[in-house]
């Protein structure tokens, strides 16, 4: 059964490309919001895959979301892949 209330983020990223994180939307309010799960994941994931260097990265990157307000991905389609990026 699809999860009508979750849409996937992917990174687009010299280092993190294609890194994915489906994310409720009941969670979020901001798209401050989202990119603050979205990292917390992917640091997550690093630190439990000893990817410390990776890590260290992480804390450098500015992800954002172009082109896409909060209102945009909270009345968006299911199917529907908003990117992450941070160059």
């Amino acid at each position: 059964m699809e999860n009508k209330h979750t849409r996937e983020f992917v990174a687009s990223s010299e280092l993190f490309s294609d890194f994915s994180v489906d994310i409720s939307l009941y969670n979020v309010s901001t798209i401050d919001e989202i990119i603050q799960l979205f990292t917390t994941e992917l640091e997550s994931v690093l630190k439990k895959n000893n990817f410390t260097s990776l890590c260290k990265k992480l804390e450098k990157c500015n992800f954002h979301i172009h082109s896409y307000t909060i209102e945009d991905i909270l009345t968006s389609e299911n199917e529907d892949v908003f990117y992450i990026c941070d160059h």
